[in-house]
C-alpha cells in the first residue's frame, strides 16, 4: 500500500475528487493542515513514508517550495510546489499546474486558437498558455496585465484591455476565453466562444458561449498529472471528476 499526503488550509476542496479516483487504488490519502508548520511537513515526508504530497493553497505553495531543496526547472521558475515526490534524497517539488492547463487545452482541441485570459492574473500559469497563437488579457490593473504578458513568448503577447469597450473589442477576436476569477463581463461573450473556466462561473453563462469547461475538469487533469508523478499510477482525468 502506498501512502499520499494531502496538505491543505481550510477545506479541501480536491478531496472528494481525489477519493473517487483512487477508489480502485492501494492508495491511503492522509490529509492534513499544516499549520505554520510547513517546511516541517514536508521535511517529514519522505521519513514517514509517504510517497509523497498533494499541495493547496497558495500560500502552502510557496512555503512548500522554500522548503525543498530539490526543485523541478517549473517549480523554481513560479516558486511553488503543488506536488511533492520522495526521492531516494528526500522531496523533489513540482509544479504541475502549467502543464494541466496546457494537456486540456491540447484535449479539448484548441491549440493554436486565439485567448482572452480574464479575470485574476496567474502568471505562473504562463507557460500553460505556449500552444496558443494570442493572448489577449483583460485582467486587473493595466501593470499586472502587462506582467502576466512578459511571461509569455513575444510572438503571442495581445495587448491588455482595461474599459468595457476595449475589453468587448479583444473578445471579438478571441475563440477561447479562459476565466480565473473575479468580475466576469457577460457582455464579451459570444456564441461562438468556449469559455475554460479555472473558477465557478454563473449558471446563465453556458447559455451565451458554444461550450463551458467548468473548474473540476481543469481539477481533473491535474490531479491525474500528479498522481502519475507521485504514484505512478496513470488514471484519466475522467477518473477525478467525482461525478
Amino acid at each position: 500500500m502506498k501512502a499520499l499526503a494531502y496538505l491543505h488550509r481550510g477545506e479541501p476542496r480536491h478531496h472528494a475528487a481525489l477519493l473517487a479516483g483512487l477508489a480502485s487504488q492501494d492508495v491511503v490519502v492522509v490529509v492534513a493542515d499544516p499549520g505554520e508548520r510547513v517546511e516541517a511537513a514536508v521535511a517529514g515526508l519522505c521519513p514517514l513514508g509517504f510517497a509523497g504530497a498533494l499541495v493547496e493553497e497558495d500560500d502552502l505553495l510557496r512555503r512548500a517550495a522554500s522548503g525543498v531543496l530539490t526543485l523541478e526547472p517549473e517549480a523554481r521558475e513560479a516558486g511553488r510546489v503543488d506536488a511533492l515526490v520522495c526521492d531516494w534524497s528526500g522531496p523533489r517539488g513540482l509544479y504541475l499546474e502549467p502543464a494541466a492547463m496546457a494537456q486540456l487545452l491540447a484535449g479539448t482541441g484548441y491549440p493554436g486558437l486565439r485567448a482572452l485570459w480574464i479575470g485574476r492574473p496567474r502568471p505562473e500559469l504562463a507557460a500553460g498558455l505556449r500552444g496558443v497563437s494570442r493572448v489577449d488579457v483583460a485582467a486587473g490593473p493595466p501593470a499586472d496585465g502587462e506582467a502576466f504578458l512578459g511571461q509569455l513568448s513575444p510572438a503571442v503577447r495581445g495587448e491588455v484591455a482595461v474599459r468595457p469597450d476595449e475589453v468587448r473589442a479583444v473578445a471579438a477576436r478571441a475563440d477561447l476565453v479562459i476565466y480565473a476569477g473575479g468580475r466576469l463581463p457577460l457582455d464579451a461573450l459570444a456564441p461562438y466562444h468556449t469559455l475554460l473556466a479555472l473558477a465557478p462561473v454563473p449558471p446563465e453563462v453556458a447559455d451565451l458561449v458554444e461550450a463551458v469547461v467548468g473548474p473540476e475538469r481543469y481539477r481533473a487533469e491535474w490531479l491525474a498529472l500528479a498522481i502519475r508523478e507521485i504514484l505512478g499510477i496513470a488514471l484519466p482525468a475522467d477518473a477525478f471528476l467525482d461525478l
